[in-house]
């Protein structure tokens, strides 16, 4: 089948809002919104006001008509657009925290076995940088991914300021690691902590005050998933993550998060909040971004019919009363900024 759906303009694709039932208002706005944000691009959001199909012509890929739930409007969905994109720039917010902060305890600890540690097969564990993966057991090893990984972030970086001045006074040497992980993003930083000694991966985990390096890099490769669906701008309210948080025992984590604990966490924007929100009360003991989590989901949530954060985002009853989202920060002073 070929594709031959043509082109629109922005009115035409307004009038096809229109039929299909949607009470679209004053013109002048709607087409501000195709303008702004592209008809496909709300098309993501229009998707949860279509009617379902009859459960028997219902598939695993398809279970929506394309008729448009009556009393559905513009608004509604502008407001659940708006709605996504701040919880995403919520969502950018914990990551730097998050990120900064273990990248910080990570050249700590590796910095105090060695200067060099992240390119020091030595100085990391030895068992698993020699692994290779299941589909490619003739491949690299995952310490000469990591190199390899390092190096390219390390020649996106060549023209920064810091790294000039270190290459040029120390051409013999790598930077050291209290300077490399400048380089790192959220992924390099799950990659280089599961490489590392497991009392040194610990050390880090339990700064953070959860039980086992191990856990901690479960989190953090969920939570990189997350951070890059908020970086690309990609949907993220109602999304079933592909990149899931496991099973967590009570004893790995304190009581803010318990009520995770013991259970499958569902693959929905919950979980990854609510472990966002523990690290970040961890990391940095002045940030409220709980209670902006808190105060977004409770008062902004697009008052529309059939929709809502414990059905649509898996928030569990009564979340807004647990103590991860309602106690302030742990003691006062400068934090990390956040947005409003």
């Amino acid at each position: 089948m070929r594709y031959t759906k043509p082109h629109l303009t922005y009115e035409q694709q307004l009038s096809k809002l229109k039929r299909r039932g949607i009470a679209c208002g004053d013109d002048g706005q709607a087409l501000a919104l195709l303008r702004t944000a592209g008809y496909y691009r709300i098309s993501a959001y229009v998707y949860p006001f279509r009617q379902l199909l009859p459960a028997t012509e219902q598939t695993g890929v398809r279970y929506r008509s394309d008729a448009i739930r009556p009393g559905t409007t513009l608004q509604h969905i502008r407001d659940l657009w708006a709605f996504d994109r701040d919880l995403r720039l919520l969502c950018l917010d914990a990551s730097e925290t998050i990120e900064v902060g273990v990248r910080t305890r990570i050249a700590y600890v590796l910095g105090r076995r060695s200067t060099f540690g992240h390119v020091e097969e030595r100085a990391l564990d030895r068992m698993q940088c020699g692994r290779t993966r299941k589909e490619e057991p003739d491949g690299p090893t995952e310490f000469q991914r990591w190199i390899s990984r390092y190096r390219q972030l390390l020649g996106g970086a060549k023209h920064e300021d810091y790294v000039r001045h270190h290459l040029a006074t120390y051409p013999d040497d790598d930077l050291p690691i209290w300077v490399a992980v400048e380089l790192l993003d959220f992924g390099a930083v799950a990659r280089l902590l599961s490489l590392m000694r497991v009392e040194d991966q610990n050390e880090v985990a339990k700064g953070v005050n959860v039980s086992s390096g191990k856990r901690l890099h479960s989190m953090l490769r969920s939570l990189a998933y997350v951070r890059n669906l908020a970086a690309h701008h990609s949907r993220t309210w109602n999304r079933v993550l592909t990149v899931t948080l496991g099973k967590m025992h009570a004893s790995e984590v304190g009581p803010d998060l318990a009520h995770l604990a013991g259970r499958p966490i569902e693959p929905k924007i919950y979980g990854a909040l609510a472990v966002m929100a523990y690290l970040v009360r961890n990391l940095d003991a002045q940030s409220d971004w709980s209670r902006k989590v808190r105060k977004h989901v409770g008062r902004n949530f697009p008052d529309v019919p059939d929709l809502n954060p414990e059905a649509d985002m898996g928030f569990p009853a009564c979340w807004a009363e647990l103590p991860l989202w309602r106690n302030g920060p742990r003691r006062k002073g400068l934090a990390t900024p956040t947005r409003c």
